[in-house]
Formats: structure tokens, sequence, C-alpha cells
């Protein structure tokens, strides 16, 4: 199972959010949607400042890059 990476970034910064193995960019995609709306529920400080998840794949090559400002 490929392993995929997850960081929250945002102009200045990046915090390691840590790596799961999952089967697909599609399930990587869904769980930086879940990482992101459990993000805002514990720091809701954060929307509107540019925070985002990256999720890259085990060769560092980025998949998908979820605005926190977009999550409802």
């Amino acid at each position: 199972m490929p392993l995929y990476h997850f960081d929250l970034i945002n102009t200045r910064s990046a915090l390691d959010k840590g790596d799961a193995e999952l089967p697909d960019d599609i399930e990587a995609m869904d769980t930086a949607d879940l990482l992101a709306r459990r993000v805002l529920d514990e720091r809701p400080e954060l929307r509107n400042q540019h925070y985002a998840v990256l999720v890259t794949n085990e060769d560092g090559e980025a998949i998908c890059s979820l605005p926190l400002d977009i999550i409802h």
C-alpha cells in the first residue's frame, strides 16, 4: 500500500501532521478532508489564515493541497 504524507502549511510555515498507508490517491484526498475538518474543529482561528493540508506521495510528489478556507 502506498505511503502518503500530510502537512499543514501556510505561506510561512509547515506543521508535520504525519503519514498514512492508504490504498490510493482518492483515499489520501478524503483523509486530507477529514484532517482539515479536525484541525478547524480544534483550531478555528486558523480559518482565513491561508492554511492548507498538503498531501504528498512517497516520492514527494504533491497529490493535493486542500485549503482550510473552503471547508464548511
